[in-house]
């Protein structure tokens, strides 16, 4: 009974892997970018959730929306402030990865030189913890539903989002081929600032979560970082895949911490990682080969 509890707190925790890694993904479809400001979101959504939290006295559900929404807000500005020109003058592509590393690390240091945050661990934990509840006799975790049922209704109104909408189904056609979208009609730098913001919110959301089950702060980030494997393992680029892979993730390495060795963890983490890409190269879900033009 013990091991089904630990799979489900498992699966909590890929739900916040995956919403990191589907950002991850979604910004490589569209921008062809593996963004290193990214798991940085993480980190803001934590210190946003501390504010909603703590400060607001918001409740974890009423928080996820504007959490989100300011993620995705800053996520929008370093797009348009510190991508776009070196997009427009055709800037190599370490150029826009070492770019994103560097807002990542402006990120850090603006967060730790704020008064409200600076460089400590922000718990955004109620003063009374919740009972867990009973469902066929197993115990599970009010937060960890919350982490699940938050994380399934976003990729379901994401799904629909890019299938159904006419902004979604151009997003798509940026992700397949950028010249071909904008011979077909479509703003291509409209849909890489609103694939910045949904990979925004989504890392805010991921973030607060963070937040709420460890520690928020300028630490948070480093969550965000390791949800790269989810999306590596899925398949980079696969929207399917990084939601598969980060709760494939999520559950390996909360069994791993429990039943083996905490400190191992990461490193038994990785040598999965390594061990599934020597199987299957383009991971679980990714293309065999993926040329963008």
């Amino acid at each position: 009974m013990n091991q089904v509890q630990q799979i489900i707190f498992g699966l909590g925790l890929g739900a916040i892997y995956a919403l990191v890694a589907i950002g991850f993904s979604l910004i490589y479809r569209t921008m062809g970018l593996l963004s290193f400001v990214h798991p940085q979101y993480v980190m803001l959504g934590s210190v946003f959730g501390y504010t909603a939290l703590v400060t607001l006295g918001l409740s974890l559900w009423e928080a996820v929306v504007p959490v989100g929404v300011a993620a995705g807000i800053a996520a929008l500005a370093v797009d348009q402030v510190g991508l776009r020109p070196i997009r427009h003058r055709r800037g190599a592509e370490i150029s826009m990865i070492l770019a994103t590393v560097g807002w990542g690390i402006v990120l850090v240091q603006i967060v730790s030189h704020m008064h409200a945050y600076g460089t400590r661990a922000l718990s955004l934990h109620s003063a009374e913890p919740h009972r867990p509840f009973h469902v066929a006799g197993i115990a599970v975790r009010w937060d960890t539903a919350v982490f699940i049922a938050v994380a399934a209704v976003i990729v379901v109104v994401l799904t629909l989002f890019l299938r159904r909408t006419r902004t979604g189904r151009a997003l798509r056609a940026v992700g397949e081929s950028t010249s071909t979208a904008s011979l077909m009609g479509i703003n291509v730098e409209r849909m890489f600032a609103v694939s910045a913001s949904v990979s925004g919110f989504l890392g805010g959301v991921a973030g607060l979560f963070v937040g709420y089950i460890f520690v928020g702060g300028i630490t948070a980030g480093d969550i965000g970082l390791k949800s790269l494997i989810a999306a590596v393992l899925g398949g980079f680029g696969s929207l399917p895949g990084a939601l598969v892979g980060g709760l494939l993730l999520g559950v390996i390495d909360n069994l791993v911490s429990v039943d083996i060795s905490s400190s191992w963890r990461d490193a038994i983490v990785f040598t999965f990682m390594i061990t599934v890409l020597l199987v299957w190269p383009t991971g679980l879900f990714g293309r065999r080969r993926y040329v963008r033009s």
